[in-house]
């Protein structure tokens, strides 16, 4: 039979094992939504509390009792059950403290902002939904403290009084965030900026124009002052908007500051000025994720904007200046759904005092483990050295979080925008005392924030099922989800290049209608013009859907790649990155894609084991410098539809870009590079919103970046399906 000396240390080993189990998962980044990991936190968290109160309430019974011998049990350091039941409330303190900021953060995503991953995509009327399991264990907290209190004598006074004070700050801390997302969610900076953002820029489609090239998006210092309502919803009042003392940012208002003449920051530092257009387009975007109308959706201003490098002028920008703008505007709709440090809904003295509790939670966990430690709560000797490493780890594990959520606040995107909007709004006192100024700037040039966004694209390929594969099994696809399961190669300059070069060639001004009136050649509404994709209009191939295109294609690309594998210029780099760009697309994220999702993953297990079937189950060697046999050629011709065509499609590249007796293959690899760019903008405009928030949560797609890009030209919806007449056309 178990005895009480023995369930004692077994419980306060299995409370020790939930501790450290806890602390893992409460920090474990983007992936403790995954449904296992959720089921095992909650497992953890509904065993931990009761086994520890059980386990104290033994301890405190035994410590009080007298024994069989009629004797009084021993007192004060001397007895091991008190220091024991003073190590689990040690315990229970930093558990609560650190799940707590976990939860806190879950809780002010739900409070202050629309998760469409959820399916919710109304931000309107959301009210704060306090975390009341952790309020009751603190409250259960404060009750176990208050039996253990009588026995507590030996720790002093002082001691007792900062073991509490460090319990209270860790309740006053969680209290000020729910406050502050209290008030968030009823801010038009934030909880109502979708809906007030999207009543604005249908304001400025009514007003038409741009202001010296650049639209007049609201950047930051949005409040209820500069608001009014009307029947078609929210308006910013027009003194708001041309009073340049106004606390109103706006996006002309910046680039007046950013002119060369100009002695600002923002002339200086052109990376910030482009942090506020990211900040910008954000707040943009938001009206899409939040399911608002866009009415700006086919504006013939919005594509000149995106046309012209979104306010660099009238040679259209640096491509790569382009994408960052916008991998900073998806880095900051990350942070917003995602961050487990809720950096959005801090501001002023919110941000101070949160800051200043992180720092007060620090000492207080540093004193308290010196407490313990000199007071011999935890000892040395047999099973007690594995409690004091726990203890350790558990007060470790608080100190690292706190510091990190106070550097990573400071250096987040977020402070930078406040501290710029600042900036903006008093440039001139700024600029008045220059040591401050220079404080500024270096704050604003060093402190860089955590990544959040990777600049990578997944790889795969049909016809080499292993090659792009970096795990393996069911277990593995079930955790880490089919995009875990691919390789991914680097974002590389001349992809970037391409698809802003086949972006500008298909909705650009071409220099024949620079003259004329150029706008009736552009979009209607917010389709894209099917019309202008030429490259994908250049064989005769017809194929009932997008999913069958791209394998089709993709396998053709693939086998001209191990044809000509000796030559490696720039077009062929795109070319293939892109294709195999499409094909883990297919396989990984069908739901960015225009097909059902569904059927598309089922249509790709089709191809992949009809090409298992000819090729083995390693397909064509990567790598391999070798070519596919004419048999193997042959076999594949036999097989589906998309095997055939993309033979054929071989055959046909071949055929159009024949050089004497054998193949121009830069001008072949010119034209791949060309469709395959043209490809991904083609597949790009969605309304999958949930698809492209998902995909942000686990570090970003290239193709949210086109998304995004199509979006602010105001492009949403791909070519509307209609008969094309397919005609030869040159390179």
């Amino acid at each position: 039979m178990l005895s009480t000396d023995d369930f004692v240390h077994a419980g306060i080993i299995t409370a020790a094992v939930f501790a450290v189990l806890l602390v893992a998962l409460s920090t474990y980044g983007r992936r403790f939504r995954h449904p296992a990991i959720r089921f095992v936190m909650l497992g953890a968290c509904t065993i931990f509390l009761p086994l520890t109160s059980s386990i104290i309430s033994v301890l405190l019974r035994r410590s009080t009792e007298s024994k069989c011998d009629g004797t009084a049990p021993a007192k004060g350091k001397s007895n091991p059950d008190i220091q024991n039941m003073w190590t689990l409330l040690l315990w229970i303190a930093l558990i609560i403290l650190i799940k707590g900021n976990a939860d806190v953060a879950s809780a002010g995503v739900a409070m202050s902002a629309a998760f469409p991953a959820s399916g919710d995509v109304s931000i309107d009327g959301q009210r704060v939904r306090p975390p009341l399991e952790l309020l009751a264990q603190y409250a259960w907290l404060a009750y176990l403290i208050y039996l253990c209190i009588p026995v507590a004598g030996w720790l002093g006074i002082v001691n007792k009084a900062i073991f509490i004070a460090f319990c209270v700050l860790g309740l006053a801390k969680m209290a000020l965030k729910l406050a502050a997302f209290w008030s968030a969610s009823f801010s038009f900076a934030l909880g109502k900026n979708a809906r007030l953002i999207s009543g604005y820029m249908a304001q400025l489609v009514e007003d038409g124009g741009n202001h010296g090239g650049v639209p007049r998006y609201i950047v930051a210092g949005e409040k209820e002052e500069h608001v009014e309502e009307n029947p078609k919803g929210y308006r910013i009042k027009g003194d708001a908007l041309t009073n340049k003392k106004s606390d109103l940012v706006t996006l002309d208002r910046v680039w007046q500051m950013a002119a060369p003449d100009s002695d600002s920051l923002l002339a200086t530092r052109p990376e910030l000025r482009d942090l506020c257009l990211s900040y910008s387009l954000f707040k943009s975007l938001r009206r899409r994720l939040s399911g608002y109308p866009l009415a700006d959706e086919g504006s013939p201003n919005a594509l000149d904007f995106v046309l012209r490098g979104m306010g660099q002028g009238g040679g259209g920008g640096s491509a790569e200046r382009l994408f960052r703008v916008l991998i900073d505007e998806l880095w900051f709709a990350s942070d917003f759904y995602y961050s487990p440090i809720s950096l959005s809904s801090f501001s002023g003295w919110c941000a101070v005092l949160n800051h200043l509790f992180s720092a007060l939670i620090v000492v207080g966990a540093v004193t308290v483990g010196w407490i313990y430690r000199t007071k011999q709560v935890v000892i040395f000797d047999g099973s007690q050295a594995f409690y004091y490493i726990v203890t350790v780890v558990l007060l470790l594990s608080v100190v690292f979080i706190e510091i990190w959520e106070i550097v990573a606040d400071v250096c987040s995107n977020w402070t930078k925008m406040a501290l710029l909007a600042q900036y903006i709004r008093h440039d001139s006192p700024w600029r008045r005392f220059r040591f401050v100024h220079s404080a500024l700037d270096a704050v604003l040039r060093w402190f860089r924030p955590a990544r959040r966004w990777r600049d990578k694209i997944g790889q795969n390929s049909v016809l080499e099922p292993r090659r792009f594969r970096k795990r393996n099994g069911f277990l593995a696809e079930k955790f880490y989800g089919r995009a875990g399961l691919m390789e991914s190669v680097g974002v590389s300059l001349i992809v970037i290049e391409a698809m802003y070069r086949s972006f500008r060639n298909i909705y650009g001004l071409r220099t024949n209608e620079l003259a004329a009136d150029a706008t009736a050649n552009r979009p209607v509404g917010g389709n894209a013009d099917r019309v202008r994709y030429s490259s994908l209009r250049r064989f005769q191939f017809e194929f009932d859907t997008v999913t069958d295109k791209i394998l089709a294609w993709h396998v053709a690309t693939r086998l001209f790649e191990i044809a000509h594998a000796r030559t490696s210029p720039d077009n062929k780099i795109v070319a293939c990155h892109l294709s195999y760009y499409c094909a883990y697309l297919v396989a990984a994220v069908p739901e960015l894609l225009p097909d059902c999702p569904a059927w598309t993953q089922k249509r790709y297990k089709k191809v992949a084991t009809d090409v298992r079937a000819v090729l083995g189950s390693h397909g064509i060697a990567g790598g391999s410098t070798a070519s596919a046999s004419d048999a193997q050629l042959s076999q594949l011709g036999d097989r589906d539809k998309v095997l055939r065509d993309g033979v054929a499609i071989v055959g046909r590249l071949v055929e159009e870009f024949a050089e004497g007796e054998g193949v121009d293959e830069e001008l072949a690899w010119q034209f791949l590079a060309n469709f395959w760019s043209e490809m991904v903008i083609y597949v790009a405009p969605s309304e999958n919103v949930k698809g492209h928030v998902e995909a942000m949560g686990r570090g970003g797609e290239f193709v949210t970046l086109v998304w995004a890009l199509l979006l602010h030209a105001g492009i949403t919806t791909k070519p509307p399906a209609q008969a094309v007449l397919y005609r030869r056309e040159t390179v």
